[in-house]
């Protein structure tokens, strides 16, 4: 049985980092957003390569060091989805043998 996975990679942005937030401007629709540090973090990492929800998972875990696995599953669920609404993320699956 084939088995498939998630992947998640951002759309082509720009990203300047004042302090812990993040201004990203979006160079498709030239739209600009400023975003938390987390946030920042994960978009940015996600612009250079995209990575499966196990991959950000552990990304997440770095950032957020004393959170629990639920606080962080519900985050990146969060996350995906503001950031799949804005037109900032592209989610494809591939077959993982």
């Amino acid at each position: 049985m084939t088995q498939h996975e998630i992947i998640i990679k951002s759309v082509k942005i720009r990203s300047i980092q004042w302090d812990d937030d993040y201004v990203i401007y979006d160079q498709l629709s030239g739209n600009t957003h400023l975003l938390d540090g987390v946030s920042g973090e994960l978009i940015c990492a996600l612009s250079e390569q995209a990575m499966s929800r196990a991959e950000l998972l552990k990304k997440l875990n770095k950032l957020f060091e004393d959170a629990t696995e639920l606080e962080m599953e519900d985050y990146l669920v969060d996350f995906i989805a503001k950031f799949q609404s804005l037109g900032l993320l592209d989610i494809e699956q591939r077959e993982v043998y």
